[in-house]
């Protein structure tokens, strides 16, 4: 039994370290890119150049709800992808340190009962000890990464209206790459839950749980629900207001 136990310490320590490895490098890009939304967010709102104005003028783009809808679905796009990123910080760093703890490995051991209770790979370790971290960093960085390509993509198109050719071109490049990011991850096997799809499905059946659950703790997880709730409740709202004239060209 002591043979057990040790080698079992030596397994998941080194397991707990690849662990670690794997959250704060999810950590690193997703500050990098919430650093990028939080400065580009609002760039769609500012006054358009004076050398658009003779093509906006032209084309009533004050007046335009196509254009209006773009530039907001922008804004409301670069907040999502900031949104998500932040979550993805604080889950990875939060898993990250909890894992250094020194007594992380000594309460996994001594819940060890046998040799098949050890797990075979990180992955499996991962998912065994933190499965709704691991897919709320997996699958929030990566929603945040698709939202934010499709975001540059909409902004392309708004930047360059006046080139037609050109905006769709560029566009259609960013909409490849984020069609591409899903591509590999469908095809990707190799890794846990498969798809995109299935991950997305998984964070969200183990997301729900831990809300529900957290009920019994505290009023914080209902507050996050209503908040979730009212951020689809307005956008729906906002997508359907009136039209109005856009004052940034006056």
């Amino acid at each position: 039994m002591s043979s057990l136990v040790s080698s079992s310490s030596s397994i998941m320590t080194q397991q707990a370290t690849l662990a670690q490895h794997f959250f704060t490098n999810v950590r690193v890009p997703a500050a990098v890119l919430a650093s990028i939304c939080m400065k580009e967010m609002f760039q769609l709102q500012a006054t358009p150049t004076p050398c658009m104005k003779p093509w906006d003028v032209a084309n009533n783009t004050a007046r335009s709800r196509k254009w209006r809808t773009l530039r907001y679905a922008y804004l409301l796009l670069m907040i999502l992808s900031f949104s998500l990123e932040i979550s993805t910080i604080f889950v990875s760093t939060q898993v990250s340190t909890y894992l250094s703890t020194s007594s992380f490995a000594t309460t996994t051991v001594t819940a060890v009962g046998s040799e098949s209770d050890i797990p075979k790979s990180v992955v499996d370790f991962i998912i065994k000890e933190f499965e709704f971290e691991y897919t709320l960093v997996r699958c929030q960085f990566l929603t945040g990464l698709i939202t934010f390509t499709i975001a540059q993509a909409l902004r392309v198109r708004y930047i360059l209206r006046k080139y037609y050719h050109l905006s769709i071109s560029g566009m259609c490049c960013l909409l490849a790459a984020a069609a591409g990011m899903i591509t590999y991850m469908n095809a990707n096997t190799s890794i846990e839950y498969g798809s995109f799809t299935s991950l997305l499905q998984r964070h969200l059946i183990l997301g729900t749980r831990f809300l529900v659950s957290g009920m019994q703790r505290g009023p914080m997880s209902l507050i996050t629900m209503s908040f979730l709730v009212l951020t689809w409740y307005f956008a729906f709202l906002g997508w359907f207001a009136p039209e109005f004239v856009d004052n940034r060209y006056h």
